[in-house]
């Protein structure tokens, strides 16, 4: 079993989650090597290194050069996230997963994909709840026709589009098979004037965001966010012939409605269940390994991405889009410079 040096680029309370993931593969051998963080005194980094032997730096340029790593996590804010994952690849790593979102704008996720097809790096996107049994296993069921023809997904959540939303998209993209979108319309409002929240603290948000997309299978996806959704992370996949329920509020994870049962609602047994995060990183050196394509692969993260921005974009032209979304910059800045809401 090999052995893998791994990294860390930010040192905040994922980078923790993202440690225990590794700590917990059983595919690989793990040495924890170091950590670099804009405050490596601070008690976040300080804890890293204390519970997990990390070595800290104040500057990942540096621990990339003195370092010989293998894997890097980046769990910076979402604006450091193409810098970072551009300075890895270009230190010859061989995997890393950097947190969601993909990044701030397509140009810079372009810019990922490009820097680690180059260097040949397995590069994943931090969207851990494709490795949720009850959304593994509702996505086998839906493309087995338990409810017939799949004809809406519905996702929702709390906080914002580079929040939550970026989750709750990619988990209806995972959930719908992957496909590609067509076409996306949406609107968004921004009351509060917030500038960041806990997590993305150097961010700009919007309140509550509404989007619908249009995908090549005719399958419909709508997402709602913010304050006035419907604040649990949860899913209905609507088909002809039934229902599938995905973390249901004060209900099982799974739950499905069927006309192809002589029953009502049931809840399929689920395996038992692992961190999300163990899954996905060992699936990232099964990736680096060259036996699979990482589920959360960078093609899949920029899509999320792209879906976002679209709407943004859609709402500050008024109109639905066509996919690909030729928008270079982060709609929402631009919409909040020019004084668009």
């Amino acid at each position: 079993m090999r052995t893998y040096r791994v990294g860390f680029i930010g040192c905040g309370g994922i980078s923790r989650a993202h440690a225990d993931g590794y700590k917990h593969v059983r595919n690989a051998q793990i040495e924890f090597v170091a950590g670099s963080d804009i405050d490596p005194d601070g008690e976040k980094a300080r804890r890293l290194a204390d519970e997990y032997g990390v070595k800290l730096y104040a500057d990942h340029e540096v621990m990339l050069a003195q370092e010989d790593l293998d894997l890097i996590s980046i769990c910076t804010w979402p604006r450091g996230h193409c810098e970072a994952t551009v300075a890895a690849a270009g230190h010859s790593v061989k995997g890393i997963l950097c947190e969601k979102p993909m990044a701030v704008t397509l140009e810079e996720a372009d810019r990922m994909i490009h820097a680690c097809g180059q260097a040949d790096v397995a590069l994943a996107i931090g969207h851990a709840h494709r490795f949720s049994p009850q959304a593994v296993r509702a996505r086998e069921l839906a493309q087995a026709g338990e409810i017939g023809h799949v004809k809406m997904i519905w996702g929702h959540c709390s906080l914002d589009l580079m929040n939550n939303g970026t989750h709750v998209i990619d988990l209806i993209n995972y959930l719908n098979g992957d496909v590609e979108p067509l076409w996306v319309m949406g609107q968004i409002e921004r009351h509060r004037n917030l500038e960041g929240r806990g997590n993305h603290p150097d961010m700009m948000v919007e309140d509550m965001a509404i989007g619908r997309v249009g995908y090549s299978n005719d399958v419909v996806g709508l997402i709602e966010l913010g304050e006035r959704a419907d604040q649990a992370f949860a899913f209905r996949i609507i088909g002809s012939d039934g229902i599938i329920e995905v973390n249901t509020p004060d209900g099982p994870p799974l739950k499905i409605l069927s006309g192809f049962r002589q029953q009502g609602w049931y809840a399929p047994e689920l395996p038992d269940s692992r961190s999300s995060f163990h899954s996905e990183l060992e699936e990232l050196i099964d990736a680096v390994e060259g036996r699979v394509v990482h589920r959360s692969n960078a093609k899949n993260g920029r899509r999320a991405l792209e879906i976002i921005i679209g709407i943004f974009e859609s709402s500050a032209r008024r109109t639905a889009l066509d996919f690909p979304i030729e928008v270079r910059d982060f709609p929402l800045e631009r919409m909040i410079r020019e004084k668009m809401i």
